[in-house]
């Protein structure tokens, strides 16, 4: 069975995030909320994508690259990075796995910052190449409990092999990286023992719930202003951006922050916010939460505070303080 079928079978409807299809929902939004809150949710994140990097010069050709400290990396280790430009904007979002004899790079814009690798590759012995791999998440409070049943769980923030794959846990669950062969014959399994199928649809409900930033709030911003800032090594030197780092680290001259946004319709994604007729940021992932209506992450000027009213298009909406509680 290919991961496709896999979500065929558990009645997956499909919609598209970005340029690829992917399982929106299983039919039931509150169930599969209710399973990131309180259970074991399945996610299929396959086309984020993964980058293999090979070569004697791999670790310090990615710190020079990403705003975190690749050299200190300890092996059988993993950490979320940020890709930014000469602004220190970011490019991409990224999460690095240190397997020693290489270095695997995810990203939902894996295609792109191949691209970027590459551009930048002059005298480095590095060699890039996409990995024929499925990215599979397991989270939820229940997570390690169905992955120990069928998986080699590391500690937190450190990964364990399998066979062409990689295991990597966190404090919200497991990252599974495997040939997608055995991502699709895993999948079921996960599913035997306890987890739920949950589409993109719950997921960006439960982040813009959470405050958990993704693509729509970060693309294009500072890490400090979107939310993902602990992405960014104040330690390191030479990379890309870093000189607009030191100066907000020295000077902390931040002008937005991210806030939430409780609408009385649903909040258009992308749409400028506006107080007493001045525009005051932007809107970012708009939702429909099955707790609090229409919401939104967005990035809103810093001196907003909860409770204030603001303006989307025709609509008022209300500054609310994140995660939402």
């Amino acid at each position: 069975m290919s991961l496709a079928a896999f979500h065929q079978a558990q009645g997956a409807v499909w919609d598209r995030e970005g340029e690829v299809e992917v399982p929106w929902s299983y039919g039931n939004v509150e169930e599969e909320v209710e399973a990131l809150y309180r259970g074991a949710a399945l996610l299929d994140f396959s086309e984020h994508g993964l980058l293999e990097l090979r070569g004697a010069d791999r670790v310090d050709f990615l710190h020079n690259q990403c705003t975190s400290d690749i050299r200190g990396m300890p092996k059988e280790s993993w950490l979320k990075t940020l890709f930014l430009n000469a602004r220190g904007q970011i490019e991409h979002l990224g999460r690095v796995f240190h397997l020693g004899e290489a270095l695997w790079v995810s990203s939902p814009s894996a295609q792109a910052l191949a691209q970027r690798f590459r551009r930048y590759i002059v005298f480095d012995q590095v060699e890039v190449e996409p990995l024929p791999h499925s990215l599979l998440r397991l989270q939820g409070p229940q997570a390690e409990a169905v992955g120990q049943q069928l998986l080699p769980l590391p500690p937190r923030w450190s990964l364990s092999r399998l066979s062409g794959g990689v295991v990597a846990r966190d404090e919200l669950g497991l990252w599974l990286l495997l040939p997608t062969p055995q991502a699709a014959d895993l999948a079921p399994q996960l599913l035997e023992h306890g987890a739920t199928p949950v589409g993109r649809q719950a997921w960006h409900i439960w982040r813009v719930e959470q405050g958990q930033p993704d693509l729509a709030e970060a693309l294009g911003e500072l890490p400090q202003e979107a939310g993902l800032e602990g992405r960014v090594s104040y330690k390191k030197g030479c990379y890309l951006g870093q000189e607009i780092m030191a100066r907000l680290e020295a000077r902390g001259q931040t002008r937005y922050r991210l806030m939430a946004l409780l609408g009385q319709a649903q909040i258009p994604p992308g749409a400028e916010v506006f107080r007493e007729g001045r525009p005051v940021g932007r809107v970012g992932t708009a939702v429909e939460s099955p707790e609090w209506g229409a919401v939104a992450l967005a990035l809103l000027r810093k001196e907003l505070r909860p409770g204030d009213q603001v303006r989307v298009g025709e609509w008022s909406a209300t500054v609310a303080s994140l995660p939402l509680e």
